[in-house]
């Protein structure tokens, strides 16, 4: 089975990152990323979730790109396996 987790900025500060998060562009969530510790927090769950699976994979997407693109946050970008 494939996964697919779309995520589109949504404000970026020094401090944080905020992104909307979902399996399409109609069922988002919102998550935080603090650029300092890589903490994330879910702002709003995905519509209709009862589990934290676009969470789980949003947050490991958005922890990847901090370390490994120098903080440089795209406006779209995906988590997909």
């Amino acid at each position: 089975m494939a996964t697919y987790v779309l995520l589109v900025k949504e404000e970026e500060t020094e401090n944080f990152v905020v992104y909307k998060f979902g399996p399409d562009e109609n069922s988002l969530g919102k998550i935080k990323l603090s650029k300092s510790d890589g903490e994330c927090e879910e702002i709003e769950k995905v519509p209709g979730s009862t589990t934290n699976f676009y969470y789980l994979r949003a947050a490991s997407k958005l922890i990847r790109i901090l370390r490994e693109n120098d903080g440089v946050f795209p406006d779209r970008t995906s988590y997909a396996s």
